[in-house]
């Protein structure tokens, strides 16, 4: 496998187990050939691990030092996960991977996709009347609008998030024309402005998955549309950078990708899976 470079890093100024030095020295140890912070942006409905704007100018510090003490050993880029319904100057970051963790209510207020399966079936029973079709729909219409109005966005990132938890069809079934309408059609408005997606294997390693997303069926639609493609770990800990790489780059190939994209100090280019 070619790719071994991780672009979906949480640190302690986060949620995160590990602290950026931590985790450099375990890229180093791993042979990693480039690492990328992506600590999580600003959310002002949940406070629960965004970087406030003080804790983002300590986040930035501190890669920064780190890309000088490492350089000649291991590229370090300081990124940030922009979530679609969070406030963040994206302007001091290497590069932006744009993601949702919300979906919007219909009565108003947000409810997170990815925190539990107990708070995602709530959602659904209170919020829709326990249709998760239209809880699938909400997430995707509401992503895609949001991620359609973010002028920057370089890795759209674990765009079926709202599946986290749908290991075996627990919460509703992937195959349904309900559900997959619905995720076309925002991969479809999404991709004619943003064409990187990540392949985020984040849920194998947390052990609600045993297969990366996006589903197959998105990435063959992605692509049709020329789309390109990252390999991310979306790691909370050290052990976990590059986990589930080698089932990412076959998902990959599976669904016809010969390349994905990595990141050096000149941008972003592709390497052979």
């Amino acid at each position: 496998m070619s790719v071994r470079a991780d672009f979906h890093v949480h640190t302690t100024f986060c949620d995160g187990a590990a602290t950026p030095r931590e985790m450099a020295e375990a890229a180093l140890s791993a042979g990693l050939t480039a690492l990328g912070f992506s600590g999580h942006s600003f959310v002002p409905f949940d406070l629960s691990c965004g970087m406030d704007a003080e804790t983002a100018a300590r986040y930035r510090a501190e890669i920064h030092a780190l890309r000088g003490e490492y350089a000649g050993r291991l590229p370090i880029f300081c990124g940030v996960e922009k979530d679609v319904y969070g406030d963040a100057d994206t302007a001091p970051y290497d590069y932006v991977i744009g993601s949702g963790h919300y979906v919007p209510l219909p009565g108003g207020g947000f409810s997170p996709v990815d925190v539990s399966p107990a708070e995602s079936k709530a959602a659904i029973r209170e919020a829709f009347s326990g249709d998760a079709y239209r809880y699938a729909a909400a997430y995707y219409e509401g992503l895609a609008a949001r991620l359609l109005a973010e002028p920057h966005v370089d890795i759209v990132g674990h765009f079926d998030l709202v599946a986290k938890f749908n290991e075996g069809g627990r919460l509703f079934s992937e195959s349904d024309p309900r559900y997959r309408s619905a995720a076309l059609d925002a991969l479809d408005a999404v991709a004619k402005k943003h064409l990187r997606f990540e392949i985020n294997t984040g849920a194998m390693s947390r052990g609600w998955r045993s297969a990366p997303y996006p589903a197959p069926f998105l990435l063959k639609r992605l692509r049709a549309l020329s789309g390109r493609i990252v390999l991310s770990s979306d790691s909370h800990s050290a052990a976990a950078l590059l986990y589930g790489f080698r089932e990412a780059a076959e998902l990959a190939r599976a669904c016809g990708f010969s390349e994905a994209d990595v990141r050096s100090e000149r941008g972003f280019y592709p390497v052979k899976l």
